[in-house]
């Protein structure tokens, strides 16, 4: 049973330094998104695809020792929470695995506060730049010989007669 519990706080560290890695990539998303550098935006969604997925294999591995918890207990899995496994008696890593879960608890905020903003600052980016867009065609429409649509435009004449008086 204590290499269980050791096991756990193993993946509970890990998931905490994982967490740390992508709220800073996180960080790193809201600077290419300000800076407008796609490439940097590019770089940061990457590398946060790649901890994300190492989060999910390390999420795997935390459900088979809780199964492996619920059969030791004689408990069905859904009874058997993080919070079941910390108040266990015979528990040496009580103390540490509780700071823990209170460590990913708030990680878990940051990373739903992160994503909130960069989302609202991708749609104010993207509303900016429809308007300069916007603003840009509508002063270069009287100079343009092109529709929005790419049909080229007939120039506009005065009068389709030539005067050869002069």
């Amino acid at each position: 049973m204590n290499e269980l519990y050791s096991t756990l706080e193993q993946v509970l560290v890990r998931k905490i330094a994982l967490y740390e890695d992508i709220i800073q990539v996180m960080n790193e998303e809201w600077a290419s998104i300000s800076n407008y550098s796609r490439i940097d935006l590019e770089n940061a969604v990457s590398r946060k695809e790649i901890l994300l997925a190492q989060v999910h294999d390390l999420n795997y591995k935390r459900e088979e020792i809780v199964k492996a918890f619920a059969k030791s207990l004689n408990r069905s899995q859904s009874e058997v929470t993080l919070g079941v496994i910390i108040e266990l008696k015979n528990n040496p890593f009580k103390n540490r695995m509780a700071a823990c879960r209170e460590k990913i608890k708030d990680q878990i905020n940051t990373i739903n506060q992160l994503n909130k903003a960069n989302k609202q600052l991708i749609n104010r980016s993207s509303l900016a730049m429809k308007k300069s867009m916007s603003w840009l065609y509508e002063l270069d429409t009287a100079c343009t010989s092109y529709y929005s649509n790419g049909q080229i435009r007939e120039p506009v004449m005065e009068s389709r007669v030539v005067n050869t008086d002069v």
